[in-house]
């Protein structure tokens, strides 16, 4: 049983946790979350599995393991005493370990449609993605749609990659249903001006190597990530956009990539 506390008190019954069997269904895979707190299944219920209605859930789905009863404790105080967001929080790192190994990675940045092609724009923490992703709603409505507002799932499928909606979509909640083949990258960096420029393979290696989203604590999953990378750089443009946040930046590349046929 769990109760949750107005104070900063999370009480866990050691013995008496109800693992609670919850089906998603996620770019196209199945998975079966062991959670222990019910009300966590909130931010998963868009990608419920539709079909699965007992407790054993999906036959061969990807099994998502049960947390750690003390990190859950831990990232629950950090977070106020929110017990449930702390516990889908946590589950970022065992999800995106689970997908490496099925041609998956899971990769911070904001995720767009437009012009039937998926563009991300990604960076550092508060180099303004939902800023920019927002822009593009408000300017472009008529042209764009979200995707994925912070962690989409990105699926390798021969050369080609393909952005698909997680259930990770940032504190805005922005989220779509549509998936779409990649068409490009947009590193952001702030400004005191907006200026946008394609870079090479090489420039853009490292900093977007920081946004694929894994535990680094072995190796196979960074061989794996390197690999994606590798993929990815090979067959994926690139541009940095050093930007100041305004509806001006998205106009700019806006018609930066029209200007070289996207």
């Amino acid at each position: 049983m769990v109760r949750e506390t107005s104070s900063r008190t999370i009480l866990l019954n050691r013995g008496n946790v109800r693992m609670n069997h919850y089906p998603v269904t996620v770019s196209g895979l199945k998975f079966l979350l062991d959670l222990r707190i019910p009300r966590t299944e909130a931010y998963f219920r868009s990608f419920r599995s539709v079909s699965a209605e007992t407790e054993t859930g999906l036959p061969g789905a990807i099994a998502v393991p049960m947390l750690d009863e003390s990190s859950l404790r831990e990232e629950a105080s950090r977070l106020g005493g929110d017990i449930s967001y702390a516990e889908y929080s946590l589950l970022v790192e065992p999800f995106a370990n689970l997908l490496l190994s099925h041609e998956r990675f899971l990769f911070h940045g904001a995720a767009m449609l437009w012009h039937d092609k998926a563009y991300l724009f990604t960076g550092k923490s508060r180099a303004g993605k939902s800023t920019q992703l927002m822009n593009w709603l408000k300017l472009f409505p008529e042209e764009t749609e979200v995707i994925n507002g912070d962690k989409p799932v990105i699926e390798r499928s021969g050369i080609d990659f393909i952005v698909h909606p997680s259930p990770w979509s940032g504190k805005e909640g922005l989220n779509g249903t549509k998936p779409a083949p990649l068409g490009g990258i947009i590193y952001l960096e702030q400004g005191k001006a907006d200026m946008i420029s394609r870079i090479s393979a090489q420039e853009a290696a490292f900093p977007l190597f920081l946004q694929f989203l894994y535990e680094p604590d072995c190796a196979e999953r960074a061989d794996l990530v390197c690999g994606y990378e590798r993929s990815l750089l090979e067959k994926v443009p690139v541009w940095k956009l050093t930007n100041t946040g305004t509806e001006e930046s998205a106009l700019l590349t806006r018609r930066e990539l029209l200007k070289e046929g996207y």
